[in-house]
């Protein structure tokens, strides 16, 4: 143990106090927990899975060409029934 400087210094001064022990504790903790948290930030976080299926909503488009076509088909129609019913007599195709 010759040469070493801690042996030296406490043979000199005495031992060393509690204190010192704790504050190097203390240091070594923070030490410790900047390096982990240095490392958590440097991970990059995973993309969220979404979930499978249906890729997105479907589009609304239908609604109002839907009735507006199917009211024009149903005035055709009734249109045509009408004509029908008269357009013959008129023109004395059938007696």
């Amino acid at each position: 143990m010759q040469g070493n400087p801690r042996v030296a210094y406490m043979l000199e001064h005495g031992p060393v106090p509690h204190w010192v022990h704790v504050a190097r504790q203390q240091r070594e903790r923070a030490a410790r927990e900047a390096r982990e948290a240095q490392q958590a930030a440097s991970r990059v976080e995973p993309e969220p899975v979404l979930p499978r299926g249906r890729h997105r909503a479907p589009r609304r488009w239908w609604g109002w060409p839907a009735t507006a076509i199917s009211s024009t088909l149903l005035l055709g129609l009734t249109t045509l029934e009408a004509l029908g019913r008269t357009l013959p007599h008129h023109l004395g195709i059938l007696s």
